[in-house]
C-alpha cells in the first residue's frame, strides 16, 4: 500500500527530464491559453481550416491579450486626442490669451498626472483586475462605493461618446456643407451604429481599427501645424505668426458669460482620456507594467 504512492513520486517528481517535460508541457499550455498577438487569429485560421471564415474573421474565438503600445498607449492617445483638442483649443486661446491659456493646459495635465499617478499607486500595491477602474475604487474603498463610481463612470463615458459623435457628424456636415441639424442627427445614428458594430466584432477589432485612427490623428496634427506656415489668409484671419499678434493675444478676453472656469470646464473633457488604458486591464498582457508605462508615454507625448 505504501510503495505504490512513493513508487509514483519518484517515477514523477525524482527524475530531472521527466520535470523539465513537465514544466515544458506546463509552459507550452500556458502559452496556447494566452494569445500575445494581434494578428494571431489570422494566422490561426490559415492552419485550422475547419474554423468557417466567419468566424476567423469576424468574432473572437482565442483571446486576443495586448501590450503596452498597441493596448495602453494607443487608446489613451486615441482618447485623448479628440472631439475637445481639435474644436476647443481656439475657443480656449481666444479666452483665456496666450500665459493664462499656457497655465490652465498646465493644471489639466497636472490634474490627470495625480489620476493616473494615484491608479498606478493602487495597481501596484493591490493590483489591477479585470473591471477597470471598477476593481480598482473597489479594491481600496469598497463593493458598494465601487459600484457607485463605477456607474457615474459608465454614464460620463456615454456623455463623452454622444459628445465625440456629435462633435465627428458636425465636422463632417460643415465640410460637405450640409447646414442642417436633421443631417447631423442621422450622420450621428449611423456612425454609432458602426461602432456598436465595431464592438460586437471583438476587442481585436478596436485596437486595429485604433491604429489606423491614431496615424490619421498624426496626420492631421501634422497638418494643423504645417498651416500656420503655409496657408495663409489675412481675410479670414490667419495672419500666420508676427510679434503684433502674440502681444494682442498674451492677456486675457473673454466672451460674455465666460470665465477661467468656464474654459476649463470646457476643455477638461480632453484630459479624461488618460484613463482609457486601465480600463483595457483585462486584455493586456501584463496590466501592472503595461499601464504605467503606456499611460505615462501618452500623457507626455500628447
Amino acid at each position: 500500500m505504501e510503495t505504490q504512492p512513493v513508487g509514483w513520486h519518484v517515477q514523477t517528481w525524482g527524475q530531472e527530464g521527466d520535470g523539465s517535460k513537465l514544466k515544458e508541457g506546463s509552459s507550452d499550455l500556458s502559452t496556447n491559453m494566452h494569445v500575445h498577438d494581434l494578428f494571431h487569429e489570422d494566422a490561426q485560421g490559415l492552419h485550422q481550416p475547419s474554423q468557417p471564415w466567419w468566424r476567423i474573421k469576424v468574432f473572437v474565438w482565442e483571446p486576443v491579450l495586448f501590450g503596452t503600445w498597441d493596448g495602453v498607449f494607443t487608446t489613451c492617445m486615441i482618447n485623448i486626442f479628440g472631439v475637445v483638442l481639435f474644436l476647443r483649443t481656439g475657443y480656449l486661446v481666444g479666452n483665456t490669451g496666450v500665459l493664462l491659456g499656457l497655465l490652465l493646459v498646465s493644471v489639466v495635465v497636472l490634474v490627470a498626472l495625480v489620476t493616473v499617478m494615484s491608479g498606478i499607486g493602487v495597481g501596484e500595491h493591490c493590483g489591477v483586475g479585470g473591471g477597470g477602474i471598477y476593481s480598482m475604487i473597489s479594491t481600496v474603498l469598497g463593493g458598494r462605493v465601487g459600484g457607485t463610481v463605477g456607474l457615474l463612470y459608465v454614464f460620463g463615458q456615454c456623455v463623452a461618446g454622444a459628445m465625440y459623435i456629435t462633435g465627428f457628424s458636425e465636422s463632417v456636415a460643415e465640410l460637405l456643407g450640409l447646414q442642417n441639424q436633421w443631417a447631423v442627427r442621422c450622420m450621428s445614428a449611423a456612425v454609432l451604429l458602426a461602432l456598436l458594430g465595431i464592438n460586437l466584432a471583438g476587442v481585436k477589432w478596436i485596437v486595429r481599427l485604433q491604429l489606423l485612427l491614431l496615424a490619421v490623428l498624426a496626420v492631421s496634427t501634422l497638418d494643423f501645424v504645417v498651416g500656420t506656415f503655409t496657408h495663409l489668409d489675412p481675410e479670414h484671419g490667419f495672419v500666420g505668426y508676427s510679434a503684433s499678434l502674440l502681444s494682442s493675444n498674451i492677456v486675457p478676453d473673454y466672451s460674455p458669460g465666460e470665465n477661467f472656469f468656464t474654459v476649463f470646464g470646457v476643455f477638461f473633457p480632453a484630459a479624461t482620456g488618460v484613463m482609457a488604458g486601465f480600463n483595457m486591464s483585462s486584455d493586456l498582457q501584463r496590466p501592472e507594467h503595461n499601464i504605467p508605462v503606456g499611460t505615462l508615454a501618452a500623457v507626455f507625448t500628447s
